[in-house]
C-alpha cells in the first residue's frame, strides 16, 4: 500500500453532510488509511480541519474534540522550520498556494507517494509527490 497524504478536504467531506458521493469516498479513504496505517497528515490538516467544523458543522466543541481524536489513528509529519523553508521552493517551482505548498513539503518528506487533494492538479508530480484527486467524476 501506498504512503498517502491525505488532505484537508477529505475529512471535510467526510464530516459535513454536503454532497453524499463524496461523503462516502472520504469515509472509505480515511477508513483505509487508518486501516493499513497509510495515512499520514500534518498539523495543519488538523487546524484547517478544526476551523471549517467550528465555523460550518453546527457541532459541539465537544462533539469537535471528539471528532479530532481521529487524526490521532493516522501518522502526523511534525512542521519545522526545513517544511516552511521547502514549502517556498515548491511554491517558487510549482505556482502553487502557500497552503498547498506547505502540505506538499510535508508529503514529500513523509516519503508519501500520493496527495489525495482537490486542490492541486489531478494526475501532476509536485516533485516526488503525485496530486490525486479522488473526486473526480463526482
Amino acid at each position: 500500500m501506498s504512503r498517502t497524504f491525505l488532505d484537508t478536504n477529505v475529512f471535510l467531506y467526510a464530516f459535513l453532510n454536503q454532497d453524499v458521493g463524496k461523503k462516502s469516498v472520504a469515509a472509505e479513504i480515511i477508513s483505509d488509511a487508518v486501516r493499513h496505517g497509510c495515512g499520514f497528515v500534518s498539523l495543519q490538516v488538523v487546524n484547517e480541519f478544526c476551523n471549517v467544523m467550528v465555523k460550518k458543522s453546527g457541532k459541539t466543541l465537544a462533539e469537535l474534540l471528539d471528532a479530532t481524536r481521529l487524526f490521532g489513528r493516522l501518522r502526523m509529519v511534525d512542521g519545522s522550520l526545513r517544511l516552511a523553508q521547502r514549502a517556498l521552493e515548491i511554491k517558487s517551482l510549482y505556482g502553487v498556494q502557500f497552503y498547498d505548498s506547505l502540505m506538499l513539503s510535508a508529503a514529500e518528506s513523509a516519503g508519501c507517494d500520493e496527495i489525495l487533494t482537490e486542490d492541486l492538479n489531478d494526475g501532476q508530480m509536485y516533485g516526488s509527490v503525485k496530486a490525486v484527486n479522488p473526486f473526480k467524476g463526482l
